[in-house]
């Protein structure tokens, strides 16, 4: 027996032992990747199968968006979590202008930017104890990509690194940005540290509604004056390449208005970049680009210029509605003659739509409208909203308004509000309750007032056999007093 459980045991160990150099060689060679990536999937989503998209095989994730709607024009690998490098200071920035700190000045804190590798890493040379506005700190974070500034802003805005991030992802999480951590605030590698092209464009597109990151974005160079610390112009250029000639003069492209550029050796080469053309804003995110050199091989520009290109060559900004355009009509309770109430929009509504597409036919709507919707009505009035779809998807959505006026039924009215107060719970229980009460004492009143009735008629009887009774003892004495005097 015991030479059978050392045989078993002998062959469970090999069991053990082989199953662990089978994983050993199973193993795949380590890659500079976020630990939660998914895996790769080249998952692609085109609005309008009929266009041509641009080759975009030189980048991990690509998306193409219509910065007024959110709406997805074209899009591949936008879940894929990826490294944001850089990318990660348009949170810190909308932070920072969102925060009550702008106005500051800011004395730089050693804390801030002691791990800042000056010969590694994108800064402007910041020193200890030197005086900047936090309008300089954030202009040189977001032009000239300064990890130093980011740092700064960080620790200034809410104390600490940690803090700050804290502030971040919280951020992240009430815009919806479902895949993404931050562990920093200039975007440094770390393996905690992801994003996705979906969540950037999220953020990007957040970012652009604030004016004064729009203003900051757009601007090609920057000037910070001599401090007392450091006796000289900071003149700074502009990191993205389409606003200007400092680092190549291939790339300048006069439609785009922004945002930002990233690059690690682990996210490699990233864009957020923006573009108005036509009545059109289109936001496009480059992430993971394998830039060969800064010009036509630089494909985090080339490839979002194609972009840029494919959506304004392909797209056209329609009119969907306008003010007086009826878009439908409903029923009017109350109403005067039942009149209706037709319905429009209040502004002109706008899409991306094909060029050379009916928009009557591709573009289909769908209407909400309040409940109960009871006259008197006034002309503009909301009463709803409606939504445009193409190709299953919203390109549009605006509040609906009545395009006239519609009287209430006086009769009608009147009426209603009777019934109301009849069939109300609030009016009927309490009335009946009353009532009850009421009859109530009014037959206690009335069973009371019998009582008395009776009780006086009683007495009166009582009264009455006694005077009889009364009467006949004095004529019994006076009988006998006549007899008396008789005899």
């Amino acid at each position: 027996m015991n030479k059978f459980k050392q045989i078993a045991a002998a062959i469970f160990s090999a069991i053990i032992m082989t199953s662990s150099i089978a994983c050993v060689y199973a193993e795949p060679e380590a890659t500079q990747q976020p630990k939660t990536e998914s895996k790769s999937t080249d998952d692609e989503y085109q609005e309008n199968p009929n266009l041509t998209v641009p080759d975009t095989s030189h980048a991990e994730a690509v998306l193409l968006m219509d910065m007024k709607t959110g709406r997805i024009i074209y899009s591949k690998n936008i879940t894929k979590k990826l490294y944001p490098a850089s990318l990660t200071k348009m949170m810190t920035a909308i932070l920072a202008l969102e925060s009550d700190k702008m106005g500051d000045t800011v004395e730089i804190p050693y804390e801030a930017i002691k791990s800042v590798d000056i010969l590694e890493e994108s800064n402007i040379g910041l020193l200890v104890g030197e005086k900047l506005t936090m309008t300089d700190l954030l202009n040189s974070m977001l032009i000239a990509s300064a990890n130093d500034s980011s740092n700064v802003i960080a620790y200034h805005v809410a104390g600490s690194m940690e803090e700050f991030t804290d502030m971040m992802n919280s951020k992240a999480k009430e815009l919806g940005m479902k895949n993404t951590n931050f562990v920093n605030a200039c975007g440094i590698h770390n393996d905690d540290h992801y994003t996705t092209a979906e969540d950037m464009a999220i953020l990007a597109r957040y970012c652009m509604e604030n004016e004064n990151f729009r203003e900051i974005v757009k601007k090609a160079t920057y000037h910070i004056a001599p401090t007392e610390k450091y006796k000289y112009d900071r003149n700074l250029n502009n990191t993205n390449m389409f606003l200007g000639q400092a680092f190549s003069p291939t790339h300048v492209y006069s439609p785009c208005t922004g945002i930002k550029t990233g690059t690690t050796e682990a996210a490699g080469n990233c864009l957020v970049s923006s573009a108005s053309h036509n009545d059109m804003d289109l936001l496009c995110v480059v992430m993971k680009a394998k830039n060969e050199n800064d010009r036509e091989k630089a494909y985090s520009y080339t490839i979002s210029r194609a972009l840029f290109d494919f959506g304004f060559n392909n797209y056209e900004s329609g009119v969907l509605a306008a003010p007086g355009t009826i878009v439908s009509d409903s029923a009017v309770d109350l109403a005067k003659k039942d009149k209706r109430v037709s319905l429009t929009v209040n502004s002109e509504i706008n899409a991306l739509v094909p060029i050379g597409d009916d928009i009557s036919k591709e573009v289909t709507t769908e209407i909400t409208l309040q409940k109960n919707i009871t006259a008197p009505i006034a002309k503009g009035q909301e009463l709803g909203e409606i939504v445009y779809i193409y190709h299953d998807k919203e390109i549009a959505r605006a509040p609906i308004v009545a395009a006239n006026d519609v009287e209430r039924d006086i009769i009608k009215f009147i009426f209603r509000t009777i019934v109301n107060l009849i069939t109300n719970p609030l009016v009927f229980i309490p009335a009946i309750l009353i009532i009850i009460a009421i009859f109530i004492a009014v037959s206690t009143s009335r069973a009371k007032k019998r009582r008395m009735e009776r009780r006086h008629k009683l007495q009166q009887i009582r009264q009455r056999h006694a005077s009889k009774e009364r009467n006949s003892d004095t004529y019994a004495q006076n009988r006998m007093m006549r007899n008396r005097e008789l005899n």
